[in-house]
């Protein structure tokens, strides 16, 4: 299944961040926290939020409860 639309783009863009995310906390680093901690603290709570919410939305859109597909 590819991206579609915008909402799809956005949301795939936020899992990848999201698995390098993980990737790099499984060796102890959260990347996030880092990058994001002199900007705003409250805001890497906000990214994994998004973060969430676009695995949510691409596990529908693969059980195919998102909006049909017109093209074959």
């Amino acid at each position: 299944m590819r991206p579609r639309n915008a909402l799809d783009w956005v949301a795939f863009v936020l899992l990848l961040i999201g698995a390098f995310a993980w990737g790099a906390f499984v060796t102890d680093v959260n990347v996030l926290d880092r990058a994001l901690e002199p900007i705003a603290d409250p805001l890497d709570d906000a990214v994994f939020v998004l973060i969430a919410l676009s695995g949510l939305y691409w596990i529908a859109r693969v059980a195919g409860l998102g909006p049909r597909d017109s093209s074959p």
